[in-house]
């Protein structure tokens, strides 16, 4: 078995292999003789056959094809098609992004005229990585670690997973970047030190901070113990080069009167010496930028020549709004933990984008010069510590009996010990990890129907010794459904949808039932769901996969089944939410406020922008907060339903609404549910007196949970 370290980089990725007899890891050349791969794929189309390009090649004929030039795909990794990441990916990158098919509701990408998803395209990166190692190494590469940003969600580490095993790669872990870099820094640790690291690793693509206990003790032996990490997943050297393309197309309009900025060859060219100009600003106080031929003007006019000169106070300048978020985001990670700049012993920098002045002299005047460890390469440490772990990592050893087993197992093969929370072999690092985000189920609250409910903390160490639980209640009929979420809004529908688990009550038992949810969650991050029923033999238990349908992706056209257009019926449902959150805001829980209010900028955006599939998701989202609102959608109903009735029914539905909200207003919270009950009996027999059948789903829970008072 020969194991390889990959950093697989938004930009750039590496290889990285262990030598035992030396006890350290080596970067090793890729087949054009360089450390660093560029994470680009590219088809080049010549007399009627094709071929697939990959890292240098690819970025060599990228120029010529911008469209068929695929980069950054590491971006778009176990998103859906409808995630606001990926509506802003395809305003910014120079490829098309498309819907999968119905039943797959992930992003895809279109590469000469076929579709892949994101981890088919990383897969093609991994097999020349792995065909590039095996040459190198001289025998078969069959294994792998492969790093990911820490605040990777659970859906893009499963789909990196994927990437491998379609290269043909046994992964044997998906470690995150800076716990890769901290377990590369361990090699200079003494024994039976103690340092309390703070890893800032700003990427090609993502940010990330880490904050870690790390000790070698006196075997000599390393253990990192995660204690928290944040990090953006848009933000990183590509966002460096974009203000930097943003100069260059002033530029242009300044000087030539014309505006290039929705051409994808002069934007894929401009991104290029973007990328170049910025790496010359990191030496040098100015770089020039020269662009022949930059751009052909539509109408026929003469061809736009790109001569400019930045300086570095001007990209410094340009920058600086990036930097702060950075240092916000640090801030934020060393607050969680009630830690200040002093309580850090060592700052770790990671990843190319630290190589920029601005950067670096922001991070070293806030923690102080002597901490910031710049002694390993910021663009290979990452890589270095994953083949540490290749090299290293060869199962876990029972705390029964101390034998050896695969990294997978549950239970020790010698003598049944459970495994959970099982240290790795002696000869690897020791590393204990933490949740990132909470994850949790959308379930009743109260009269809120989209509140998460966390089961398993934010900042568990993970795996589990034992499950997690929460108690719950049925609600309406014999449908028991869990949507499983990961993140840390109290609005469910705010963070990211993991699956959702559905299950038919047996008809011996009685509705609203007590129900209990528990979670599992094991080393490699998958999510275990039981479903049961105490003191019955109810039970389900499935494992969540990350890459099963959720939502349907929205559909393209530009016209609706109603015959309305999609941009009228979003600029109605903007008026008449915004008129919603005014009219009933003191009855709508502060995060759902909050949520309505970013969505209504979100639908703004939208229709600035006048993507159809955009306007069509947010329509969705805003009908949503109208309906899914706790009280104050119950009142809107409730004006829907007067306007028409009957002057009798009209003075009851009134009567009935004047009842709940005295009884919010003087906080008898039982009283109001009982009131709100009567309520939506009232509203739901005018609305089905008038045929209002559009808001029928409206006035159930669909079979979500309620919680119990704990």
């Amino acid at each position: 078995m020969k194991a390889i370290g990959i950093d697989l980089g938004t930009t750039n990725s590496a290889v990285t292999r262990y030598d035992q007899s030396r006890g350290a890891a080596s970067v090793l050349a890729n087949g054009e003789g360089e450390s660093l791969t560029p994470s680009v794929v590219a088809v080049r189309q010549r007399d009627g056959s094709e071929s697939l390009l990959v890292g240098r090649m690819a970025v060599n004929f990228a120029a010529r094809r911008p469209k068929d030039t695929v980069l950054s795909v590491k971006r778009l990794m176990g998103r859906d098609y409808a995630d606001s990441d990926v509506a802003q990916a395809r305003g910014r990158l120079n490829y098309e992004i498309v819907p999968g098919d119905d039943d797959d509701p992930r992003a895809h990408v279109s590469l000469a005229g076929k579709t892949y998803t994101p981890a088919q395209i990383s897969s093609m990166i991994l097999e020349k990585l792995k065909r590039d190692a095996t040459r190198s190494l001289g025998e078969e590469v069959t294994h792998a670690v492969i790093t990911v940003p820490a605040y990777f969600r659970d859906a893009q580490r499963a789909a990196t997973r994927e990437a491998g095993a379609q290269a043909n790669l046994v992964v044997k872990k998906i470690i995150d970047e800076p716990t890769a870099a901290a377990v590369a820094f361990g090699l200079e640790m003494d024994q039976q030190d103690r340092r309390r690291v703070l890893v800032y690793d700003l990427g090609g693509g993502t940010f990330d901070i880490s904050i870690l206990h790390a000790v070698k003790d006196k075997a000599g032996n390393n253990h990192f113990q995660v204690l928290d990490y944040v990090g953006d997943s848009w933000l990183g050297g590509d966002d460096f080069d974009g203000v930097i393309v943003n100069k260059i197309i002033e530029w242009v309009q300044a000087e030539s009167k014309v505006d290039p900025s929705d051409d994808k060859k002069f934007l894929f060219l401009a991104k290029s010496h973007a990328e170049q100009a910025k790496r010359q600003l990191s030496q040098l106080p100015e770089a020039d930028i020269v662009i022949p031929a930059a751009y052909r003007q539509p109408d026929g006019g003469p061809l736009v020549d790109v001569e400019m000169t930045v300086t570095r106070e001007q990209y410094d300048a340009l920058i600086d709004p990036l930097v702060q978020r950075t240092m916000s985001l640090v801030q934020d990670a060393l607050g969680r933990q009630n830690l200040s700049p002093d309580d850090i012993s060592d700052v770790l920098l990671v990843g190319g984008s630290t190589l920029t002045p601005k950067v670096y002299e922001s991070v070293e005047s806030f923690f102080g010069k002597s901490k910031v460890r710049r002694n390993i390469n910021p663009m290979e440490c990452v890589a270095l510590g994953a083949g540490i772990l290749a090299g290293t990592l060869n199962g876990v050893e029972c705390p029964g009996c101390g034998r050896s087993n695969e990294e997978q197992a549950a239970v020790c093969e010698e003598c049944g010990h459970s495994l959970a929370g099982a240290a790795e072999s002696a000869d690897a690092p020791v590393i204990y990890e933490v949740t990132g985000m909470a994850l949790g189920i959308a379930a009743v609250k109260g009269s809120q129907q989209d509140t998460f409910v966390p089961i398993i903390p934010r900042g568990t160490p993970y795996p589990l010794p034992e499950p997690m639980r929460r108690s719950f209640q049925t609600t309406d009929g014999r449908l028991i459904r869990v949507p499983v979420y990961e993140g840390d809004s109290a609005v469910a529908s705010e963070n990211n949808e993991q699956g959702v688990v559905e299950y038919e009550l047996p008809q011996e038992l009685d509705v609203n039932t007590r129900v209990d949810v528990t979670f599992n969650y094991d080393s490699d991050r998958i999510v275990t769901v039981r479903i049961s029923v105490p003191g019955t033999g109810m039970v389900k238990e499935t494992t969540l996969r990350t890459d099963t349908h959720r939502t349907p992706a929205p559909e393209p056209e530009a016209v609706d089944d109603g015959g309305i257009g999609w941009r009228e019926e979003l600029v109605y449902l903007e008026a008449e939410t915004r008129r919603f959150l005014q009219t009933h805001q003191q009855y709508i829980e502060p995060a759902q406020a909050m949520k309505i209010t970013r969505d209504l900028d979100a639908a703004q955006q939208a229709l600035s922008t006048q993507d159809a599939a955009e306007c069509k998701r947010m329509s969705n989202v805003l009908r949503s907060d109208l309906f899914g609102s706790g009280l104050a959608s119950q009142f809107f109903l409730a004006e829907r339903a007067v306007d028409g009735a009957s002057a009798p029914v009209a003075r009851s539905i009134n009567a009935a609404v004047a009842d709940v909200q005295r009884s919010f207003q003087q906080g008898n919270r039982q009283l109001v549910e009982e009131q709100a009950l009567a309520l939506r009996a009232l509203v739901a027999k005018a609305l089905e007196a008038r045929e209002v059948a559009e808001v029928g789903d409206a006035e159930t829970y669909e079979g979500l949970l309620r919680l119990l008072d704990e």
